[in-house]
């Protein structure tokens, strides 16, 4: 019996993932929808979120036969209401697609990590509920906040306080220094400065204008960077200078500097390439995993093995061994979404990705106002950077990085921080606050 369920939902659970994407990318590049009509595919998309998790949760309730997962399965579907229902509420306009994907990767994660580690699941649940209230808290502040992009050094100096704080008093993972730990409990802060160093470079451009705001984002910027590698954190370091160009480029729109600066974190790249040795093992285990199987290549190899093995629709939920995968529920999870439910909705998975990241675009560059339009766009390209990274680690496209998947892999601090993310882009329009006589003025300049 419980075979046959598995074997069945292998084709269910494909289906729903299929429409869920299809659907988004109508919703994507079909913008001059009529209104009914997409109120229709935004519905049916929800739908399809509701399948998939009881779908997936009835699957992995028959295997198992722990009644947990059906007291968590209520629990989730509870969540993703109130989670729509107050976004809903506190944004406008709301963008329904963005929405509808991040519920869709919330609801892949929890699958997922109820497949691996039923404890980590229900953990990563508690962390999504305090994830939504302090993104409500933090979207009440900013609003609280008259011009936002005179606090600009306030952000800056306190990340960089916070990425200190890591490098002298941190505890070692992986050969970096990664997160705080307060007995059982444990922070990283690098996730939660992602969004001040935001705040920091859009305040930068905004208040300072040309040369002036260019050299302080610059020196900010270096300052972040530098720390990170002082902590060998060199993935996140990666995404801060990644980030930075970019904001840049859109801000300037420059492509001397452009040019430039890829010209510098190129030659910094090797310069860190030739002082940090565990960058030189990840090389290694990328190059030929299976020459130092039995050490650094260990988990890119387990990796591919079980990319392969789950093939285009995959062995069917609790049917594979994803957890031969060292660290799978958090830098490789893909690996194990791959397997189980197979490349097809591996690949299905991409492209909500893709989407999702567009969205986030198309949300910033609607921005009345200049502040939250970078920061807007420095997340969308935070989401695009980390995506590419874990999951270019994963199959081996790329040497791994150890960045988490947003908001599948397991973490607290990176789910909360990219949470607080999309709750600002939702409300971003609404967030700026100027005197209603100069608001009215900026809005007909533009």
């Amino acid at each position: 019996m419980v075979s046959v369920i598995t074997n069945f939902s292998r084709i269910t659970i494909l289906s729903y993932v299929i429409i869920f994407t299809l659907i988004d990318c109508v919703l994507l590049f079909e913008p001059k929808l009529n209104e009914g009509l997409n109120s229709i595919l935004v519905t049916i998309q929800a739908v399809m979120i509701v399948l998939f998790l009881v779908n997936g949760s009835v699957v992995l309730y028959f295997s198992a036969e722990e009644p947990r997962i059906i007291l968590l399965l209520v629990l989730e579907l509870l969540f993703l209401l109130i989670f729509a229902l107050v976004i809903n509420k506190i944004t406008v306009p709301v963008s329904k697609g963005l929405i509808n994907n991040v519920l869709f990767l919330i609801s892949m994660s929890l699958i997922t990590l109820e497949r691996l580690n039923l404890t980590r699941a229900a953990r990563q649940f508690i962390f999504l509920i305090a994830g939504v209230m302090l993104s409500i808290l933090v979207v009440y502040i900013l609003r609280k906040i008259p011009q936002i992009n005179r606090l600009t050094f306030v952000f800056g100096g306190t990340g960089i306080v916070l990425l200190l704080l890591v490098g002298l008093m941190g505890v070692v993972e992986y050969g970096a220094k990664l997160s705080l730990s307060f007995g059982s409990v444990s922070i990283q802060p690098s996730e939660f400065v992602k969004l001040s160093y935001l705040f920091f470079i859009s305040g930068c451009i905004v208040t300072f204008k040309d040369f002036k705001g260019f050299l302080f984002a610059g020196i900010g910027a270096a300052l972040h960077i530098l720390v990170l590698i002082y902590s060998k954190d060199l993935g996140t370091a990666f995404i801060f200078l990644v980030t930075y160009i970019f904001l840049i480029f859109i801000a300037y729109k420059n492509y001397i500097v452009l040019a430039i600066e890829l010209f510098l974190g190129i030659a910094g790249g090797f310069i860190a390439y030739n002082m940090f040795p565990h960058i030189q093992r990840r090389f290694v285990a990328w190059s030929d995993p299976l020459s130092v199987v039995e050490d650094q290549g260990y988990q890119i190899s387990q990796s591919l093995f079980a990319v392969g093995t789950g093939s285009w629709l995959g062995s069917g939920l609790n049917n594979g061994l994803p957890n031969k995968i060292p660290v799978v529920v958090k830098d490789f999870i893909f690996a194990a979404i791959s397997e189980e439910m197979g490349a097809i909705v591996a690949m299905c998975l991409i492209i909500i990705y893709m989407c999702t990241f567009i969205m986030i675009f198309n949300v910033s560059f609607n921005c009345t106002y200049s502040f939250y339009m970078l920061v807007t766009s420095g997340f969308a390209i935070i989401f695009a950077i980390q995506t590419i990274l874990n999951i270019g680690g994963v199959i081996k496209f790329i040497p791994s990085t150890g960045v988490t998947l947003p908001l599948i892999s397991y973490g607290g601090s990176s789910l909360v921080s990219l949470l607080i993310g999309i709750f600002i882009t939702e409300c971003s329009e609404d967030l700026w606050h100027l005197p209603s006589k100069r608001k009215r003025n900026y809005i007909n300049k533009r």
